[in-house]
């Protein structure tokens, strides 16, 4: 097989793809054409004329948002310059050097489309999958060529995170791995690299710890939603800001720390117990509570606009961003 191209000469594909034009793949576009070195011909793909028109509208909201916090280094204009939009998966990746799928996450849909993949786009070029928690044995099994199949997994809202996970299969080569991170690298992302694949990777795996542990609080009746949510957003999120838990645990002392985990750990190894945090989400979805999408979860979210409350969030996200680009 052909090698991709070397990290030490210019990274970047002259195209690349999108595949799926939801939340992630809009904002994943936006990432792949964005800033003074983006790629300048962007295909983004969706299996119907209204999915593009949302995927448009998402787009436009983006771009705008990192313009006003003075995180888009080109104007605007220049960015959807570089971007088309198809519902044809073979015009989509035609030429590409680089596809990124985020379609549903389903193992069976990813493996239909990176067989379809492997056929339609030759190496070198890099299939890429956004899956949130897919090992890559599960969907690329029916590409030929699986030494060019990598994760390439974004945090919502990919858009305005400046990092992601880049997660190398048994059968991915180095090579692949190496011009994956440089092209994130080249596009201004910091790229996480995973070692192993393994289930949830490396931020899902650190954030269902905390949520699992955060529902089990709730269903055990020991804290409310309120002040749950309020221990993370007013007391380990600034903390986590400033350093990272295993930075923070040399800043504060191992000693101390050995002490307070020896006690505390054995206590948060729930065995058994682990299904109740689940039993506890699964009740309240089969009774119809789906969060912000129907007005019930956790919380209750009488007349909220799902668009309006994600996009709020996405500038305060954006600010805090700006904030810590701004300080270096």
């Amino acid at each position: 097989m052909k090698t991709p191209p070397s990290p030490s000469s210019n990274p970047l594909p002259e195209r690349a793809a999108v595949i799926g034009a939801g939340l992630m793949g809009a904002g994943i576009a936006v990432v792949l054409a964005g800033g003074v070195n983006g790629i300048e011909n962007v295909s983004v793909m969706s299996r119907s004329e209204q999915s593009i028109s949302r995927a448009r509208a998402r787009i436009d909201d983006y771009v705008a948002d990192l313009a006003r916090h003075g995180l888009l280094s080109v104007e605007p204009a220049i960015v959807h310059s570089r971007l088309r939009f198809t519902t044809s998966l073979p015009d989509a990746v035609s030429g590409v050097g680089l596809v990124v799928e985020s379609v549903t996450e389903d193992a069976a849909t990813k493996r239909d489309l990176f067989t379809q993949l492997d056929d339609l786009v030759p190496p070198p070029a890099i299939l890429a999958s956004n899956t949130s928690a897919l090992p890559i044995a599960e969907f690329a099994g029916g590409a030929t060529h699986r030494d060019r199949v990598i994760i390439a997994h974004f945090l919502q809202p990919a858009h305005a995170l400046p990092v992601l996970e880049v997660v190398r299969g048994a059968e991915t080569s180095d090579a692949t791995d190496a011009a994956m991170c440089a092209i994130w690298t080249a596009l201004g992302r910091r790229p996480l690299r995973m070692r192993r694949d393994e289930p949830g990777f490396l931020i899902n795996r650190l954030q269902h710890a905390l949520v699992r542990e955060a529902v089990r609080l709730l269903a055990d009746g020991l804290a409310t939603a309120e002040d749950i949510d309020a221990a993370v957003t007013h007391g380990l999120a600034p903390r986590f800001v400033t350093a990272g838990p295993i930075r923070q645990r040399d800043v504060n002392g191992l000693a101390m720390h050995v002490k307070v985990a020896s006690r505390l750990w054995p206590e948060l190894d729930m065995g058994d117990g682990a299904r109740v945090p689940i039993e506890f989400l699964k009740a309240i979805v089969a009774a119809g509570g789906l969060g912000l999408e129907n007005g019930r979860g956790f919380y209750d979210w009488p007349d909220a606009d799902p668009a309006a409350v994600r996009r709020k969030l996405d500038n305060e996200l954006l600010a805090l961003v700006k904030s810590q680009h701004d300080a270096g």
